[in-house]
């Protein structure tokens, strides 16, 4: 059965309704909304919508490698930019048919906290409290361990190693405007009952390269950039209620992805400092009657650093 919508709004209107109520009853093929778990591919839209978050997320060093005293600590607050996703782009459900409420908050902000440990290594903790933002909520906790492997008069070269656990709740497939609508309205065409309480999980680790470049010799203005890869291990629980049927269909995925970054630091008064990157990472994605190409995350993120012990 060709799945593609017609272009109109109204038009596709009784198409798309019909739809919904068979994916809902678990009667349309190949869009099964069946319960339990499934895997999907990498590339699917849902595996590309959270591998694009999960992205926002990666926590990079936003500075150049650097030798910290023993037990020296930086408190730093990070601003991240989340872009704007277009139609397409939020048509991620059901392998690419249904429309998401993706576009949130344009911002995520995150505080750490970095220690300077023995051995020229240096430890970074970050975390998003659980404070609800447009019906969103946060609880991702990351760590990092980086170390400078080469000094020169200008240049530095390091490495750095990455984690994170933790998940983010919001009403995804069936936000609170939609649901206001009774099901089968034309704002509300896939049933939704009451606004659901969906669940991504974003676990990952990587590993990056990174180095940096000092502008004078003081090196209080800096340039900094890297690379690194990503082993992501991604959940979407569902939890809705559709046309009387209660949707606990769960998505997972798993796979690597790439990113490049690069940036300007530079110290502003005594003990503080500022960063700002660009950020980039391509991300594969096969849509309805498409092959796969990149629909890639680019973002800039700044992060203000504080800090309580000065470095050597």
């Amino acid at each position: 059965m060709n799945t593609t919508l017609p272009a109109r709004k109204h038009d596709r209107l009784p198409v798309v309704a019909a739809m919904a109520a068979l994916i809902a009853l678990g009667c349309f093929p190949g869009i099964s909304a069946a319960q339990g778990a499934e895997e999907i591919d990498f590339d699917r839209p849902e595996s590309w919508a959270m591998k694009y978050f999960a992205s926002v997320t990666i926590p990079t060093q936003m500075g150049p490698p650097e030798v910290r005293l023993p037990w020296s600590i930086d408190v730093d607050l990070e601003l991240g930019w989340i872009p704007h996703l277009s139609e397409e782009q939020r048509r991620v459900g059901f392998n690419g048919v249904k429309e998401e409420d993706l576009n949130r908050s344009p911002v995520m902000v995150r505080p750490r906290l970095r220690l300077g440990l023995p051995g020229g290594f240096g430890l970074d903790l970050s975390w998003v409290p659980p404070v609800e933002v447009q019906g969103v909520k946060s609880n991702l906790f990351s760590i990092g361990v980086d170390r400078a492997l080469w000094q020169g008069e200008r240049w530095s070269i390091g490495a750095r190693a990455y984690a994170q656990v933790g998940e983010t709740t919001g009403d995804f497939t069936c936000p609170e405007s939609v649901a206001a609508y009774p099901p089968g309205d034309p704002e509300n065409i896939w049933g939704c009952e009451a606004p659901s309480s969906d669940t991504v999980s974003m676990d990952y680790f990587g590993f990056a390269v990174t180095g940096g470049y000092r502008l004078n010799a003081e090196g209080t203005r800096t340039l900094f950039f890297g690379a690194g890869t990503t082993s992501m291990d991604l959940v979407f629980q569902t939890d809705a209620v559709t046309y009387g049927f209660h949707d606990r269909t769960r998505l997972e995925t798993d796979g690597w992805t790439s990113f490049i970054n690069a940036g300007f630091s530079w110290d502003a008064w005594e003990r503080s400092r500022f960063s700002v990157e660009a950020f980039y990472s391509p991300l594969d994605v096969r849509r309805l009657d498409e092959t796969t190409k990149n629909d890639p995350l680019f973002n800039i993120r700044a992060m203000y650093k504080y800090r309580f012990d000065r470095k050597q």
